[in-house]
Parts: C-alpha cells; structure tokens; sequence
C-alpha cells in the first residue's frame, strides 16, 4: 500500500502542475485574443503570466506530492523534480526555434525551486 501511495504522490503531483499549465493556454487565449494565438509567439508579458502561473502551479506540486508521500517526502519530491526536469529538457530540445529560449531556461529553473517551496510549506 505505502508503494502504490508513493507512486501516486508523485503522479498525481506531476498531473496537477501539468493540468494547470495546460488549463492556462486557452484561459490566456480567451482573456487576450489575438495575442495568444496556436503557432504565434506571444508577447513577453504574457509568457511571464504564464510562467507565474508555473511557478505557482509548481508550489502547489510541491506542496501535494510531500502532503501524499507517506514517508521520505524529500525522496518523492526529488523524483518529481527529476521527472519534470527530463521532461522540461525533452521539451526544450523539442521546441527549440519555437518558443523564445529564455522562456524554457526559467521554467527549468523555476521548477526545482518553487517544488522546494511547496515542499517546505508542508513542512
């Protein structure tokens, strides 16, 4: 039992942050039309909205996969941390010339410190 709800502390985590974060892009495109359109680069105040709900999202992640884990809650949100970060480098490699490059550093390294933050405000 305590495998399967620490498989599911980090899983779940993973797909709350990664549910919010998609949830996000048809919010922003509905709140600001034809500025955060599928295929077009948005302007730089809306990618940091958007990182901002990253980061928030992120606190949450944090947050939830410790509050699940039922013992080492630090191993649990380093899984989680290295989950994201191989994922986060998969898809910067992937959507190099897509996305302006600054965008995937701060995410790469907004994630690790906000699942900190959330880690801690269990603790």
């Amino acid at each position: 039992m305590k495998l399967l709800r620490s498989v599911a502390s980090v899983v779940l985590s993973y797909i709350v942050v990664y549910g919010i974060v998609f949830a996000t892009d048809p919010v922003l495109a509905h709140l600001f039309p034809g500025q955060y359109v599928v295929g077009k680069v948005p302007p730089a105040y809306l990618m940091w909205i958007s990182t901002a709900i990253y980061a928030v999202a992120s606190i949450l992640g944090g947050w939830l996969c410790v509050t699940l884990a039922p013992v080492k809650q630090a191993i649990h949100l380093f899984v989680l941390f290295a989950i994201g970060e191989a994922l986060g480098i998969f898809f910067t490699i992937h959507n190099w010339g897509v996305w302006p490059h600054w965008m995937s550093f701060v995410w790469l390294v907004v994630w690790p410190v906000c699942l900190w933050i959330g880690g801690r405000i269990r603790r």
